[in-house]
């Protein structure tokens, strides 16, 4: 399949209409990837801990770099079934973070 990875709306479009056609009903779709986000969360959390040496086992960075990509796509997925354009929404957000004053070191 030949996915545009740089557009992650489209990309998280395919994925809610592959998770619709393979059992995963629309109605509930949000409640199911918020859930699935924080999951992700917690596996790029565990990954970077095993990664960083600070869990019983190690990692490697491509295993924390993977997790991370689950996040961010996972959360497109999110925005999608909630109908949110997060492009918009990240755009809107990165203009008030530029704003914040930033600590002097």
């Amino acid at each position: 399949m030949d996915i545009d990875t740089g557009n992650l709306r489209e990309l998280a479009r395919v994925i809610a209409s592959h998770l619709h056609a393979n059992g995963f009903p629309a109605e509930g779709g949000a409640n199911r990837q918020v859930l699935a986000l924080a999951e992700e969360c917690g596996e790029f959390v565990g990954a970077y801990r095993r990664w960083s040496g600070q869990a019983r086992r190690s990692g490697t960075a491509e295993e924390m770099h993977a997790e991370l990509a689950d996040v961010v796509i996972t959360a497109f997925v999110a925005a999608e079934e909630l109908g949110i354009d997060l492009d918009k929404v990240i755009t809107d957000k990165a203009g008030v973070v530029l704003t914040r004053g930033w600590r002097t070191p």
